[in-house]
């Protein structure tokens, strides 16, 4: 009786197991049966890609307007996995010859001297829209080189006579027809003064917009003011300095330029006054201005917001930042100065912040050199440093 009841238990059981490996064994099935599915869809769309590109004319069935969409569908898909960038470059050749028109041959070349990631389409007679993977730091070497290489191919061609529009994905669109749209609108204000036009970020557009309505709003103010110009350190004053670099900031973000904006405060300013008094401060501060003054270039930004304290703006990448900060410190710790038969060493705190990596307003930027200058102080360092969020606090 015994041996019946365990023979039924170990049926029960082995059947239960084939039923789980049953069903295991379908389900393994079902998901390799859809993986072959997408798989074979997107290499059958891969070859009508590749089928569609070896033979870009207008004598196709399909329109270009619908084969450039098609590329642009397959690009973003691609670069949204791969989280990579690309460009849609608009170019319009400015020629009054009636007779003129882009042909095959032309597209052949450009696509047989550019990468194969690259990729060109001929819009119209005079146009053509090129669709170029990279970041948008080198767009402009890209679309350079592309200006070369039709100025190479055309006879008696001007580079004066080629206008383009440029946009990125995603800043300026996510969907091949934002793309498209962006490019033709940066391609609509091209002229002979300005070639080659960037679409603008949206954002940045409304930020810049606002921004100038309010830079022009006290423009007039500024232009009567005669005070814009600190008196002592022959610089910015703390009305001007914050407006100009407001202003700089969204002209350098709309054209993609970074910046670095740094404090320069002179160290133990109560002492020196302590023991030398107020003139001889006055002529501290006026010396270190135009040690800040010599040590930058023109185009760079200088203002003092506080009595012994500037702000400026320089205008190079974050990595280039040392040589300046290494220069302007150097210049002025290293010396001793003779102020009215007064001996005095003098030392300087830099604390710097750049755009876009660490702000991009004059606000935040500015709040986070003083946060470093602060670091500096409470940790007795003369020198400069760079804005680090571990360090000197988010």
């Amino acid at each position: 009786m015994v041996i019946i009841k365990y023979f039924f238990f170990d049926c029960f059981i082995l059947s239960i197991n084939l039923s789980q490996v049953i069903i295991d064994f379908f389900i393994a099935a079902a998901i390799a049966f859809i993986l072959i599915i997408i798989v074979t869809s997107y290499l059958r769309f891969q070859d009508i890609i590749n089928s569609l590109k070896e033979s870009n004319s207008l004598d196709n069935d399909i329109k270009v307007e619908n084969l450039i969409r098609i590329e642009l569908a397959d690009k973003i898909s691609k670069n949204l996995r791969k989280k990579n960038l690309f460009s849609v470059v608009h170019i319009k050749l400015n020629i009054d010859d009636k007779d003129f028109n882009l042909n095959s041959r032309f597209i052949n070349f450009l696509a047989k001297n550019f990468r194969e990631t690259d990729s060109f389409f001929k819009h119209n007679d005079s146009e053509l829209i090129s669709i170029m993977e990279c970041d948008d730091e080198f767009v402009n070497i890209l679309v350079a080189r592309c200006i070369n290489l039709i100025v190479e191919y055309f006879d008696n061609f001007s580079i004066k006579d080629i206008y383009i529009g440029v946009c990125s994905f995603p800043k300026n669109g996510v969907t091949g027809e934002e793309l498209l749209n962006s490019a033709e609108e940066a391609l609509s204000k091209a002229s002979q003064g300005n070639r080659i036009i960037y679409a603008q970020n949206k954002d940045d557009e409304e930020v810049y917009n606002e921004e100038q309505k309010n830079f022009d709003k006290n423009k007039n103010e500024n232009s009567q003011d005669k005070k814009i110009i600190d008196p002592l350190t022959k610089v910015l004053n703390d009305k001007a300095i914050s407006k100009f670099l407001q202003r700089e900031i969204s002209e350098l973000r709309l054209k993609k330029e970074p910046c670095v904006v740094f404090s320069v405060k002179i160290n133990n300013i109560f002492n020196i006054v302590d023991y030398f008094g107020d003139k001889i401060m006055d002529d501290v501060v006026s010396t270190v201005s135009k040690i800040i003054q010599d040590s930058l270039r023109d185009f760079d930004i200088i203002g003092t917001y506080k009595y012994g304290e500037f702000l400026i703006l320089a205008h190079c990448e974050l990595d280039k930042f040392s040589k300046i900060g290494h220069r302007l410190i150097g210049s002025i710790n290293t010396k001793k100065y003779d102020f009215k038969n007064q001996n005095i060493n003098l030392s300087v705190s830099l604390g710097a912040a750049a755009y876009p990596e660490h702000g991009n307003n004059i606000y935040d930027l500015y709040k986070k050199t003083q946060k470093v200058l602060v670091y500096c102080n409470d940790n007795d360092i003369s020198g400069y440093m760079i804005y680090d969020t571990k360090k000197h606090g988010a």
